[in-house]
């Protein structure tokens, strides 16, 4: 025998006593056993001292260090000799001492996972578990172990457990009962199915469920403390499932669920009708007919009290899964006689309620109604029957608004479910033969003098929409467009947009045939008299509707005439237009019929661009900018779509970097062919006023990174001259946002250092102290977008520019301005420099940026005086609402004496970013603020009165979160506040009034008893 082997059994036969424990024993044993050098069965020989010794304490230790190497062991290692000697051994075993039995128990666990565990060592190990182990006096986890076994053989060895039969039902049940520990509930509850599916209950089926029913409902509290998670929702919808697990519950669980329908008990209702649902898809017709009719009446009760929303909705849920079960068994004539008589009963009883819409029985009463109707066929066609002409022809008679609206409002919904049915729309259908009528209400409606009236129908509209035909729909959309026409009411308006979208899925035709003329040539008759709210609100109906290419084709040609058409007349109008044209291509270029469309056939490009130079040519139109920015806007959104835009960016690069009498190359050739007024203004594209650079910024912002485009150099060279001489304060920010998309994408390499030299030495130029302040503050938005660009892709250089920002601070011309600045560093951008537009953006650079910038700017607040000083705390309150308040906290200490001064800013805007951020901190860390309560408190009570809306809510939130430090702090100044709070009580705003209201009554509660 191996010397190795032949110590290691010796320290086997020593345990407990060996020189090594058992836990560091088994790894040197189970490669072993594993490579057959020995056997499990040697173990247990060697084990046999510890195993078989008088002391129950080295019994378990003999007996863990086998159930540890039954779980080591490959579930192929044994044999089937093996597993039944270990079998026969851990059944012997469960007589053993008390203190063994867990352990027993856990090594079961991992024998009955070896495969060649036999049906015969399955029973074996099930009846002397069953017979020996008393499973509630075990603890917790313990329990848990048995469980688990049970679930293994349940799933996995369902032959030995068959064998078992009603033997092993009776052990469940005395293992269950009792039960107390919610994750071991969870476990059991998800094997209860297994069982019932498998094995017959016989005699004990009322057992298991009462073992089962005495959870229900769950009361559970999960402890704030719970290490695993088990919730309420876990324990309510395992015992769910196991209550509804067979039919065989039926006549036991039914009544329960009754008897929790008639308690006083809103959880235990709430519960009981959930499960009722679920009992109903598994339960039998004839396992529900003796209970329908008491059921109909607490599903009734608590419909019509309307005690909850949750519980009305949970009740009409069980009402129509009972009938759809009754409906399964419509074979048997109980269950159709159930049927029926349900259906009577509730018409009966409800019908009376629909002809008083004025009162609040109808709703409830309706939907009783409408819950049966969805269940089945058979119900539906008898209650529509009654219903439908009933409510038509009451809405026609009834002259009240409410009367009318509710009607017709529940008309509708009737109506939507019956077309669920395909037998009542056929020629001799329900909704045919009171088509007539229907169309009468809905017609009236639409057409009736009263707001709510036509806005109830109009939504009412939308949800009979199954129902109607289709010369009804397409009437409809007559009147609808009309009204949006003429009615001017946003809610009515809102509600008339629903319909149409719903009206577009279910028959297009009618939004093409119908809607989209009439819109379209309302829009067209339009004026610049007629510019207002109408003509908006036409346009963003047109954004809505135009989806796919069949309205794209038809509706995009004539907006964009229009906003040609209109350009002389009303730039603003005319950017309407153009607005809508954006809103409907974001809507559809997702699609690649409409990407076709609209870049080849349509020629979207071109388009743009000849409206640019029109723009900007024309001697009507002084200011193009609003028209310019909206084109830029179309152009985002469309040039991504573009397959291979790289010649068309490079001719647009080379037009703007080529004199206008040299030849153009062939590349440039087609574009200015098309376009014969492009190159003039592109050839001056630095020039003060020109407006070039908008239309470049839509179509190059959006470019992909690692730019290799020829004469891009010189282009950026322009956008920084552009950026700083620019005519209009747009032109020069659009100038540095484009330069900074572009710096942003361009590939790390020589090329890149050679054009950041060049930036660095034009920003340095213009930013001297010789420049005009004009050309510095520029020059400055410039820097701020480099900076911002450079620090989003991370670079080695960002330091440098971040540091010429840092000391500009203190500049007496542009200190103000620079402050300023820092926001647009860390403030998102409506869409340059995002991934949208695919920037370079490396994660967490806000946060690096902070963490670079926080120590000057605290040293420049706490070491300098004057605009220095301001602008520094200006700065900082700048970059504090960009931030997550988890790297605020980081820096509290150093932020929180700034932070205190800020509240006496003068500046507004400061004073307000400053008191959002202290009120944010405060609330994550409110102890940081115990020193500061002799100053912070005064100064925040000041500003409660006599300042501007946000400031007297913001320091009223800073104040009540104050309130809960501790007691001996806020003592000294609770009557302070207390009575300084009492004038802004009358605050002339309600909002404000409502924080000081809350902020005083905590403040009241200090040093009160039990607070």
């Amino acid at each position: 025998m191996d010397s190795s082997k032949i110590d290691l059994i010796e320290k086997i036969k020593a345990l407990p006593n060996s020189s090594e424990d058992g836990s560091t024993l088994l790894p040197l044993v189970i490669p072993g056993i594993k490579t057959n050098q020995m056997t499990l069965l040697e173990v247990v020989e060697a084990l046999g001292s510890s195993l078989t010794h008088t002391n129950p304490a080295h019994r378990v230790v003999g007996t863990q260090f086998l159930a540890d190497a039954l779980h080591a062991l490959p579930r192929s290692k044994l044999n089937t000799d093996e597993v039944t000697f270990l079998s026969t051994f851990f059944v012997d075993r469960f007589k053993d001492h008390h203190s063994v039995t867990p352990i027993v128990i856990y090594a079961m666990l991992g024998l009955i996972e070896q495969e060649n565990i036999t049906k015969d060592n399955v029973v074996d190990l099930l009846r002397g578990l069953f017979k020996e182990v008393h499973c509630q006096s075990q603890l917790m986890n313990h329990r848990r172990n048995i469980y688990s076994f049970f679930k293994y053989c349940l799933l996995n060895k369902m032959e030995g457990v068959k064998e078992l039969g009603m033997d092993f039902v009776v052990g469940f049940i005395a293992a269950m009962d009792g039960e107390k520990d919610p994750r071991n509930l969870v476990l059991l509850f998800a094997i209860i199915p297994i069982i019932t599916s498998c094995l017959p209950l016989g005699p004990f089926t009322e057992e298991l469920f009462e073992v089962i029913a005495a959870y229900f409902p769950i009361d559970f509290v999960p402890p704030a403390d719970d290490p695993f998670g088990i919730s309420a929702e876990d324990l309510v919808l395992g015992l769910r499932q196991a209550l509804s697990s067979t039919p065989a519950f039926a006549p036991y669980c039914i009544p329960l669920l009754q008897e929790k329908l008639d308690s006083d008990l809103s959880s235990a209702k709430l519960d009981a009708l959930h499960t009722l649902v679920s009992c109903c898809e598994k339960y039998s017709a004839e396992d529900i007919c003796p209970h329908v009719s008491p059921l109909w009446v607490s599903i009734r009760r608590e419909v019509v009290e309307g005690s909850s929303a949750e519980a009305e909705s949970a009740a009409l849920t069980a009402l129509t899964a009972m009938i759809m079960a009754l409906e399964r068994g419509a074979v048997s004539q109980s269950a159709r006689d159930a049927i029926t008589s349900l259906t009577n009963s509730a018409l009966m009883e409800c019908l009376g309620h629909l002809t008083a819409p004025e009162q609040r029985l109808m709703f409830p009463s309706a939907h009783l109604l409408i819950a049966i109707t969805i269940a089945a066929p058979g119900p539906a066609q008898h209650i529509t029957e009654k219903v439908l002409p009933l409510l038509a022809r009451q809405f026609t008679t009834k002259t009240e608004e409410i009367a009318r609206k509710n009607t017709i409002i529940i008309l509708a919904k009737f109506m939507e479910q019956a077309a669920k049915y395909p037998g009542m729309k056929e020629a001799d259908g329900i909704l045919t033969k009171y088509e007539h009528l229907y169309w009468g209400a809905f017609s009236q409606g639409l057409s009736s003098s009263s707001l709510a009236v036509q806005e109830a129908t109009v939504g009412s509209v939308t949800t009979a929409m199954g129902a109607l035909t289709p010369e009804h729909l397409s009437q409809a959309a007559d009147t609808m467009t009309n009204l949006l026409i003429t009615v001017n009411n946003n809610s009515l308006r809102d509600s008339i947009i629903a319909s149409f979208v719903m009206l577009s899925k279910i028959q297009p035709e009618a939004v093409s045939n119908h809607i989209l003329p009439q819109l379209l040539s309302d829009m067209e008759r339009d004026t610049s008299a007629n510019s207002g709210v109408s003509s908006s609100q036409i346009l963003e109906t047109l954004a809505i509707l135009t989806c796919g290419k069949l309205l794209l084709r038809k509706v995009l040609p004539i907006i964009w005439k229009r906003a040609e058409e209109t350009l002389k007349v009303s730039v603003r109008f005319s950017c309407q237009h153009l607005f809508c044209i954006q809103k409907v291509l974001k809507n559809n270029m997702q699609d690649n019929e409409c990407q076709q469309y609209v870049l080849e056939e349509w020629n979207c490009i071109h388009k743009i661009i000849s409206f640019s130079i029109n723009s900007m040519n024309s001697q009507d139109i002084t200011d193009p900018i609003p028209v310019l920015t909206s084109l830029s806007g179309i152009s985002r959104t469309v040039i991504v779509y573009l397959k291979d835009s790289t010649p068309f960016i490079e001719s647009l690069v080379h037009l703007t970097v080529i004199d206008e009498n040299i030849d153009l190359p062939d590349q440039c050739k087609e574009l200015v062919a098309a376009h014969p007024g492009l190159l003039p203004l592109t050839s001056r594209f630095a020039e003060a006023d020109n407006c070039m650079v908008f239309i470049y910024e839509g179509f190059l912002i959006g470019l992909h990174p690692n730019l290799e485009v020829l004469g891009l150099e010189q282009m950026l060279s322009k956008l920084r001259s552009l950026s700083v001489i620019g005519a209009y304060p747009e032109q020069r920010e659009i100038s540095a946002i484009l330069h900074a998309s572009l710096l942003n994408k361009i590939l790390k390499g020589p090329y890149f250092s050679s054009i950041l030299a060049s930036c660095l030495e034009d920003v340095d130029a213009k930013l001297s102290t010789s420049s005009t302040v004009e050309t510095r503050q520029a020059a400055l938005l410039l820097l701020t977008w480099i900076c911002k660009a450079l620090l989003m892709r991370g670079t080695p250089e960002e330091t440098m520019w971040m540091d010429k920002m840092l000391k500009l601070l203190s500049d007496p011309s542009i200190g103000l301005n620079v402050a300023q600045c820092f926001d647009i560093i860390l403030k998102d951008h409506q869409y340059a420099l995002k991934a949208e537009t695919f920037a370079t953006v490396r994660i967490l650079y806000k946060q690096r940026y902070f963490q670079y910038v926080i120590g000057p700017l605290v040293d420049a607040f706490n070491t300098t005086t004057g605009s220095a000083k301001q602008n520094a705390l200006l700065a900082l309150s700048s970059l504090l609402p960009h931030l997550p308040h988890t790297v605020l906290n980081t820096h509290i200490n150093r932020l929180f004496p700034v932070l205190l001064q800020g509240v006496t800013c003068e500046e507004v805007a400061v004073k307000e970013s400053i008191l959002s951020t202290l009120s944010a901190l405060l609330s994550h860390s409110v102890v940081h603020a115990t020193s500061h309560t002799s100053a912070l408190v005064p100064d925040l009570l000041k500003l409660t009165v006599n300042q501007s809306l946000s400031t007297r809510i913001k320091a009223l939130e800073c104040l009540g979160v104050l309130a809960s430090l501790p007691t001996t702090a806020l003592l000294p100044y609770k009557q302070d506040v207390t009575r300084g709070l009492k004038c802004v009580l009358n605050d002339k705003k309600r909002v404000v009034r409502q924080t000081a209201v809350n902020t005083r009554c905590k403040w009241m509660l200090v040093g009160a008893p039990g607070s």
